[in-house]
């Protein structure tokens, strides 16, 4: 399911929902879902990480953005829980290779092309 599965737990999980759920346009995002598959793309990625910089009163890096895709993967990177050592990069979706998380981003945009949605 995408597009608001499971709800955040934390304040920082809380904090990142929100901010991009506005970028997105979306009521909700869940904590296990994917910001690309979500309809984000690197251009939103730049607003999203301004947007956590000023709320959260310090530096994110956009690397982290798009190496943690997943409410719940950057919330544990950025601090927010026991497992942040144990989370890996890209662990959300689980088992895709970086070339299939880059064919699913542009499958996605061209569906959203195709709606006529936003492009990249």
């Amino acid at each position: 399911m995408v597009g608001g599965g499971v709800d955040p737990a934390t304040p920082l999980e809380r904090t990142i929902a929100t901010v991009w759920s506005e970028a997105l346009g979306r009521e909700r995002v869940g904590v296990t879902d994917n910001f690309f598959d979500l309809g984000g793309h690197s251009l939103l990625l730049v607003a999203v990480q301004n947007r956590l910089q000023a709320v959260l009163g310090r530096p994110v890096a956009i690397m982290e953005l798009f190496a943690y895709p997943s409410v719940r993967t950057l919330a544990a990177r950025l601090g927010d829980g026991a497992g942040a050592a144990t989370v890996t990069p890209g662990a959300v979706p689980a088992g895709l290779s970086p070339a299939e998380r880059a064919a699913r981003q542009r499958e996605a945009s061209a569906r959203r092309r195709s709606a006529g949605g936003r492009t990249p």
